[in-house]
């Protein structure tokens, strides 16, 4: 089955990993897919969204939104059980005075206005304990990033694998990016929660696994990362699985310049064996400069 990428996917996608890890990769083939409780940020796959409104312009619009929908003469999307409620009223004899009706429902909705904190925490609840079950493959743009090199590469030593999709059905091609952000994402600004309100927008018109899958603060955007979710994985009930890659999607295996020569005589020795089209290469400081670069061997 063919995958369609990402309009943005870079070239190559590259993950850091300690020696011992690169062992383990490149000698099963295969790479870790992990439940989020596993990964260094508390906040991974479990994040807080927002609603941004004017509390009093939002109820006395949505008010005003309700009684089209119930009376009004223009057709309006339904987009929630409150939708489809009003829009069966349109069925029933009598129009009552919009003063009247607003009045009516107005304690209903300054309520739910009031409540919209508390709300969103048990939207937040539900969505984190579900995502919390899913596995994750974390990669990164760029293989020449210090902190990764420092934190996941053990402290230099270790290598950054270099991965290009080359096949169909190359897992790589569903790799997304991540989106960093300064503060929580807004699920509603005024109209957003006004359409809500008043039936014509549900939940589900928000992406909101997408927004907890891809998002992360800004704390962690020098990571560059893209992340591959599979869902609940092939075992749902084991925290960590190893999924088997292409051998014809490993581009290279960067070392870093700390890396001694025993690891890279065995490491060689691997790829010659196994990835006939896989490179070796080095990462290396850039003379004169205070950055790193990556050159082939």
């Amino acid at each position: 089955m063919t995958v369609e990428p990402h309009p943005h996917l870079p070239p190559s996608l590259y993950k850091y990993c300690s020696q011992n890890a690169a062992r383990a990769i490149l000698g099963n083939k295969t790479l870790q897919f992990s439940r989020p409780g596993l990964f260094n940020d508390g906040f991974d796959l479990r994040i807080e969204l927002a609603i941004n409104i004017d509390e009093k312009a939002v109820v006395e619009r949505a008010l005003d939104q309700i009684y089209e929908g119930a009376y009004g003469p223009k057709p309006f999307p339904v987009g929630n059980t409150l939708g489809a409620l009003l829009l069966l009223m349109r069925f029933f004899p009598g129009k009552p005075e919009p003063d009247a009706f607003k009045e009516a429902m107005r304690p209903c909705i300054e309520e739910l206005v009031a409540n919209r904190k508390t709300m969103l925490r048990q939207l937040c609840d539900e969505l984190a304990t579900e995502t919390a079950k899913f596995k994750v493959l974390c990669l990164s743009s760029s293989g020449t990033i210090a902190p990764m090199w420092g934190n996941y590469a053990e402290n230099i030593c270790g290598a950054a694998l270099q991965f290009a999709p080359r096949e169909e059905d190359s897992l790589f091609l569903t790799a997304r990016p991540v989106t960093y952000v300064d503060h929580e994402p807004v699920l509603f600004d005024d109209q957003g929660f006004i359409d809500w309100l008043s039936g014509r927008r549900g939940l589900d018109d928000s992406d909101l696994f997408s927004q907890f899958l891809y998002t992360k603060t800004a704390d962690w955007a020098s990571e560059r990362e893209w992340r591959i979710v599979a869902g609940y994985g092939w075992q749902p009930q084991e925290d960590r699985e190893y999924v088997e890659f292409s051998a014809r999607d490993l581009e290279a295996v960067v070392f870093g310049f700390r890396a001694n020569a025993e690891f890279r005589e065995e490491i060689a020795t691997l790829v010659t064996e196994r990835y006939p089209e896989c490179r070796l290469r080095e990462m290396r400081r850039v003379a004169g400069e205070m950055a790193y670069e990556i050159v082939d061997l």
